[in-house]
């Protein structure tokens, strides 16, 4: 599933993310601060769609989520 890429690319900043292979490096590289609930939910989502329990667009609505609620969207 790590080659799924997502309808709509994601901005984090001044990245596009177009995947939840990219998500999730994204989340474990760059995301240091602020990983509250939303993050929880974005990496559990994110993690799920790499091995097919979710679609990888609802992955990219908790990782939207996420962002907003970091400050990084």
């Amino acid at each position: 599933m790590r080659n799924k890429l997502w309808d709509q690319p994601v901005s984090a900043g001044d990245e596009l993310i177009f995947s939840p292979f990219q998500a999730h490096q994204f989340a474990r590289s760059k995301w240091l601060h602020r990983r509250d609930a939303e993050f929880a939910s974005a990496h559990d989502a994110i993690l799920a769609a790499l091995d097919g329990r979710v679609t990888p667009d609802e992955a990219r609505i908790k990782f939207e989520a996420a962002l907003k609620s970091a400050g990084l969207s």
